[in-house]
């Protein structure tokens, strides 16, 4: 499911803001989309950066130094450090 602010192309703005995406309110939203399957969100998000990277390289674009961070970087949050379970995890 793709909620609001869906990107214009992989690896390009948000169709709705024009921010880098995905933009701060679509990554609100992919939490809430992916409460509880941190997993689930990090493979999602994964595919994400990668068709951003390969779209970007067939429209012949500039490498984005921040999308990595963008898809990435704050996936940290949903996932349990190794070896500990959060609430609501099974």
């Amino acid at each position: 499911m793709m909620a609001a602010h869906p990107p214009r192309y992989a690896g390009g703005p948000c169709f709705v803001c024009g921010e880098p995406w995905p933009c701060f309110e679509r990554q609100l939203s992919t939490l809430v989309e992916f409460a509880g399957r941190g997993e689930l969100l990090v493979a999602y998000m994964g595919d994400w950066y990668r068709l951003g990277v390969e779209e970007r390289q067939r429209r012949g674009l500039p490498p984005d130094p921040g999308m990595e961070l963008r898809h990435l970087g704050w996936l940290d949050m949903v996932l349990p450090a190794q070896g500990e379970q959060r609430s609501g995890d099974v």
